[in-house]
């Protein structure tokens, strides 16, 4: 026979999931490769301007 025992697993939202689940390795690799990708493309801008301002039109 069956019985009617509550489900010991529950059910937990993404967020929840994510926020338990966070590496703090992962993270900070995260944000040096995010960091290094915004001094990349601010390096391009300014290469960019400079050979603007060198050799106007």
């Amino acid at each position: 026979m069956k019985t009617n025992e509550p489900n010991k697993t529950r059910e937990e939202s993404t967020y929840s999931l994510l926020v338990r689940s966070e590496e703090k390795k992962r993270a900070l690799l995260e944000t040096v490769v995010y960091g290094l990708l915004i001094l990349i493309a601010v390096a391009a801008i300014l290469e960019f301007a400079n050979e603007f301002f060198w050799y106007p039109a």
